[in-house]
């Protein structure tokens, strides 16, 4: 299927191994001076050790500290970095890989400018601010972080002459070269993401009547010049390419795509090798990073990628959201020349060399949760909800190859996110496992999220195949005892048995049209609670049994798509909880057709979710028509509607269904009999701490990496 992505391919007079390029994505891995560390080397080792192409690193400051956005980004505006990259790119080559060096000026979002006192550099001051509307789904403490960042401290702005412009050029320049004596393979100059030489490209951010504003050529000539003198001091063989704006989200008179077309061929003009066709918007809007730099939809940009490469006589680099088989796709319809994949290399820094080995089951997906996306916002490392190795590659790499020291005999009680995730590690470090699951499938709490949110499906369907190549021992239907787990001698027992649900005290919530969480899942899954199925008329109980006997609701994919055309659930629905569950509900239930009104008592919605995804997630559902009520109290349900009170004033909700997504607990009730028999057992997931996805693989793997 992946074929498309193997062959080699050429940008300059670099030759490429493969097609698969590691798209450049800020970590924050370095300590404060921008100086390579152990931890840096380690992380991009790691992906060209899985078969990485090219690898292009995160953003590299080439006036660093000026015009840096953190303390913790690469730097290359000193000779004292040459050894320290040095020996990166010696690493990244012994694999076989090709590396490029991304150089940046951050412009005016340059934070460690604004942090350290200096003003950051605009073409001209900004006349327009932003919409500024995604704080308005963002927590205070969120905030706060945010602006810590920053110091506190609000940007005050400079707009540099021409002379000055020439000494950034020079600047970039000597970083050219630099690169070049660290053994880079190739430069990517930053020309996107709202950056200082995007910032000159767009009719929004730049206003100057000199030769740098104005008409497309003068708002590209800075761009050009950097290309040019970047060529001009590396040679002209030495790659050198840029990444773009195809056009900016949400912009009053931002980028649209025939500025970036004239741009792109302006800039090869200039003598660059290749196009990185990305994407911005407005940089206070929630919404449009969503749409722009992290888009929510799968390869969103490629058309336009496509409409480039068919005007440009150089490498099109295509990027946002693409997995491997669809970027395999996209380069056999002449879309793109290479796919750089970001978020999926952090997932799986493996992806390359399982796609080449055809083993593409075996490749752990991203989930699209954007928790890596929003670290940088607070200045903080990098990490992943579904791979705890990310950005700890030189601390926890061996963990997953090299076996124990000593072999144990582990039982693992559940086999949910946390289970299933110390089952593999376990596994793999060559310990005997045993998973008993009192249910007849695995998965937990993921297989209702899978329904829920189809990327959970992707990794739901990676965990059921490592279960089965690994040869773990499952044992389904089976509700462990102490004297079960017993009986096999274990070395260490592990609960993974997830969370409990409080029953819910308001008013009316014992009512017939009343569900919860874990109703829901039984009514939809198939897994069997009469209690649930109580609630229904009979029609529905009769629906839900064929599907049932059918087999119809066993699996998430299936069964997503069949409840468009039927699910045993009214046409007005009141969430009754805004958190990541409710709203997860909420998302699902507006795209079958329901009404839906989620009532939140407190002032904000879905903080468990990573606030980039929140964005994109509470506006599609605002776009939809759902009504999203925070500060709701004196909540009453009621046959057909619940009343409720917001600011002293009180309101109706029509809700034929009522579902209440709050009540989660941790639970220690299996733990303590374990603990009560004697057999000390390891609580890990849900039932120890509410952490959801992240917080149960992260604790099933280091449970795991410590036997």
């Amino acid at each position: 299927m992946n074929h498309h992505l193997l062959g080699p391919a050429t940008i300059g007079s670099m030759t490429v191994p493969n097609r698969i390029v590691m798209a450049p994505m800020g970590v924050e891995i370095v300590g404060g001076d921008g100086q390579v560390n152990e931890a840096v080397i380690r992380y991009y080792e790691e992906r060209a050790r899985g078969g990485t192409g090219l690898i292009i690193t995160e953003v590299a400051a080439f006036a660093y500290p000026r015009g840096a956005n953190s303390a913790h980004q690469l730097a290359v505006s000193d000779d004292r970095y040459i050894p320290g990259l040095s020996e990166l790119t010696e690493r990244v080559h012994a694999h076989g890989a090709k590396i490029a060096m991304q150089l940046v000026h951050h412009g005016k979002v340059a934070r460690l400018d604004t942090k350290q006192g200096r003003s950051v550099v605009v073409p001209s001051v900004p006349e327009w601010r932003g919409s500024l509307d995604m704080i308005n789904d963002m927590s205070l403490d969120e905030l706060m972080a945010m602006a810590a960042a920053t110091g506190g401290t609000e940007a005050s702005y400079h707009v540099p002459d021409e002379a000055e412009l020439a000494e950034i050029i020079i600047e970039l320049g000597d970083a050219v070269v630099r690169c070049q004596q660290a053994g880079f393979d190739a430069v990517e100059i930053h020309g996107a993401h709202g950056y200082l030489f995007s910032s000159f490209l767009s009719p929004q951010w730049n206003h100057r009547t000199d030769r740098y504003g104005g008409t497309v050529e003068n708002r590209a000539r800075l761009l050009c010049e950097a290309v040019a003198e970047s060529k001009r001091r590396a040679g002209a063989d030495y790659p050198i390419w840029c990444r773009l704006d195809a056009k900016e989200y949400r912009t009053p008179d931002g980028i649209v795509f025939e500025d970036a077309l004239a741009a792109a061929r302006l800039v090869v003009d200039a003598g660059a090798d290749a196009i990185n066709l990305s994407a911005y918007g407005d940089m206070t809007s929630g919404r449009a990073f969503v749409e722009g730099t992290l888009p929510d939809r799968e390869a969103k940009h490629a058309a336009l990628s496509a409409r480039l490469r068919k005007e440009v006589p150089v490498a099109v680099i295509g990027v946002g959201r693409i997995r491997p088989e669809t970027g395999s796709e996209m380069i056999a319809h002449g879309k793109a020349d290479l796919i750089a994949m970001g978020r999926q290399m952090l997932a799986d820094a493996q992806t390359a060399s399982k796609i080449s080995d055809d083993r593409v089951d075996d490749i752990r997906p991203c989930i699209n949760c954007y928790v890596c996306v929003a670290q940088p916002f607070f200045d903080r490392q990098v990490k992943c909800a579904v791979n705890p190795i990310l950005g700890r590659e030189a601390e926890l790499g061996h963990i997953e190859t090299e076996p124990a020291s000593t072999p144990k005999r582990v039982v693992i009680v559940g086999a949910g996110p946390a289970g299933l995730e110390a089952a593999r590690v376990a596994t793999l470090r060559g310990h005997d496992v045993t998973v008993f699951e009192a249910a007849d499938q695995i998965g937990g709490a993921l297989r209702f999220a899978a329904l829920m949110y189809e990327p959970n499906l992707r990794l739901l369907r990676w965990y059921e195949h490592q279960v089965t190549s690994l040869g773990i021992d499952v044992q389904l239907r089976t509700t462990a005892t102490p004297e079960l787990v017993s009986a096999l001698d274990p070395d260490t027992v592990m609960i993974a048995t997830g969370a409990a649900r409080q029953p819910s005290t308001l008013p009316g919530a014992q009512s017939k049209h009343v569900i919860d969480g874990d109703d829901l899942r039984d009514l939809l899954t198939g897994s069997g609670s009469s209690a649930a199925m109580r609630k229904l008329k009979p029609h529905a109980r009769i629906a839900v049994r064929i599907g049932r006997a059918l087999g119809l609701t066993s699996d998430p994919g299936q069964l997503a798509n069949l409840t468009h055309h039927y699910m045993p659930i009214a046409k007005n629905v009141v969430i009754i909880g805004g958190g990541l569950v409710g709203i997860e509900l909420a998302e699902f239930l507006i795209e079958r057709g329901r009404h839906v009104t989620v009532l939140e008592q407190g002032k904000k919605f879905a903080l468990e979710m990573a606030h980039p995804r929140r964005w994109r997630v509470l506006g599609d559902l605002r776009d939809s028509g759902a009504e999203l009520v925070a500060n709701a109290t004196n909540i009453e349900i009621e046959p057909g509607q619940v009343r409720y009170t917001v600011d002293d004033h009180p309101a109706v909700a029509p809700g034929d269904h009522v579902v209440i997504a709050t009540g989660l607990i941790a639970s220690l009730d299996v733990a303590n009999q374990f603990q009560a028999a004697g057999l000390d057992p390891v609580v890990i997931g849900d039932c120890n701490t509410i952490g959801y996805l992240e917080g149960a693989i992260h604790a099933g793997f280091h449970a795991a990496a410590v036997l």
